[in-house]
């Protein structure tokens, strides 16, 4: 059985979930490749390939530059802009993905020799109405977010948040579940949370299968580590407490490190001179680090998941304030690497923090009331008991070899006759 996988990148968080979702088939023996967008994080490896581009016509790119839109994508492009113009402060969104795209990941070989196409976290790099009319091979939707079964947006807060967008946004959707009209698909989610959502979207046939299948971790490598000697590895007094976060970049908004920064300064001062902030992921804007009233070790953009092992291990609180989530894989890794955390009660975080029954939850957005979880965390006196039962559970649901067992049996039912 071969399996192509088609995603924008292999970095990002869903970049990440798809990789180790690839390689939980590899080692199960399935014949399991990668086409992505070319980029600076590309990898050479033998199971990994870049997707082709066309370019503009020159007529194209003309009309492009004295504001006359020639193609679908540019009248849509054009469009949006004057809806962002008229909604004025509403236009605040992460994403607004079109369903154009000039990558052609159909042409590849691997595409066209696939038993099955399974489609990951896919803005920018494909071509709806194009690509669903080239290929026949049945297919599979894995959600990273919830913008496979919506429209431009990526996640329904934004669309709720930007009513003035909802015509575009029903437009492109439209143009989406037309495509997909008449193809073999099934739908893999990446928490419960996101598997409910999809079904209640109405965006899929009724008899398309939508399983949960969460992301596999490597217990091997993502394990407790001496946290003592870890703090002091980052420079950090061990008799502090730790309050980590991470994310791919510490600016988007979606990610709540803002709520975070506020939790902080809302704690005692008595408690905050023994509390460093320790974080890793892209820098953010000069404004919100000038905010942070503690001591704050920022790694950067950690690649390495040795080094980012390291991190949690250091950390004895991790903190994921998202507005809007669908899983939380940072959560996930934090908890392997025997941290406690506190997550905000949205989307599919409460999936990500039932394998840990010390980890605390708190209602999405309320400031305060994550304040005093933190509080409460981080002046625990007794050790943390009942974690003796959470490898086991971490193995059973997030191992790569039942990961990749869910999978080929759902391929498998896919491609019965």
């Amino acid at each position: 059985m071969k399996i192509t996988h088609i995603a924008s990148n292999i970095s990002s968080g869903a970049g990440i979930g798809m990789m180790r979702y690839h390689q939980s088939l590899l080692k199960i023996g399935l014949d399991s490749r990668v086409i992505v967008a070319p980029s600076s994080t590309f990898r050479t490896r033998v199971e990994i390939e870049k997707i082709s581009r066309t370019y503009p016509s020159t007529l194209e790119s003309l009309g492009s530059r004295v504001g006359f839109a020639l193609s679908a994508e540019a009248k849509m492009r054009q469009q949006l802009e004057r809806l962002d113009q008229t909604g004025g402060s509403l236009s605040q969104y992460e994403l607004f993905s079109l369903p154009f795209s000039n990558f052609r990941p159909e042409v590849h070989p691997w595409v066209q020799e696939a038993d099955i196409i399974n489609l990951h976290w896919v803005a920018g790099v494909l071509d709806w109405s194009r690509f669903f009319n080239s290929v026949n091979e049945p297919i599979v939707l894995t959600l990273h977010d919830q913008q496979p079964y919506l429209g431009g947006f990526h996640y329904a807060l934004d669309a709720e948040l930007n009513p003035h967008l909802a015509p575009l946004e029903a437009e492109v959707r439209a143009i989406k579940q037309s495509a997909l009209s008449g193809h073999r698909v099934a739908v893999i989610a990446n928490s419960d949370w996101n598997a409910k959502e999809a079904r209640r979207s109405g965006f899929f046939e009724t008899e398309t299968p939508i399983e949960t299948i969460y992301y596999p971790l490597d217990t091997q490598v993502f394990q407790p580590r001496p946290k003592a000697a870890a703090k002091t590895t980052f420079g950090i007094d061990p008799a502090q407490k730790v309050i980590g976060f991470a994310c791919e970049n510490l600016s988007n908004t979606r990610k709540g490190f803002t709520d975070l920064v506020e939790a902080l300064a809302l704690l005692p001062d008595s408690l905050r001179t023994h509390i460093t902030l320790l974080s890793f992921g892209r820098d953010p804007s000069s404004a919100l680090r000038d905010r942070i009233c503690l001591p704050w070790v920022h790694l950067g953009f950690l690649n390495s998941e040795i080094a980012q092992v390291a991190a949690y291990s250091a950390m004895d609180v991790f903190v994921i304030p998202s507005r809007a989530e669908a899983f939380g894989q940072t959560a996930l890794e934090a908890i392997a690497c025997g941290v406690q955390v506190i997550g905000s009660d949205v989307g599919g975080i409460a999936d990500a923090l039932s394998n840990s029954p010390h980890s605390l939850l708190y209602p999405n957005g309320q400031v305060k009331d994550l304040a005093e979880r933190i509080q409460q965390a981080v002046t625990r006196n007794e050790p943390m008991k009942g974690e003796e039962g959470k490898c086991d559970r971490l193995l059973a649901r997030h191992s790569t070899s039942a990961c990749a067992q869910a999978h080929l049996r759902l391929y498998k039912h896919l491609i019965a006759p």
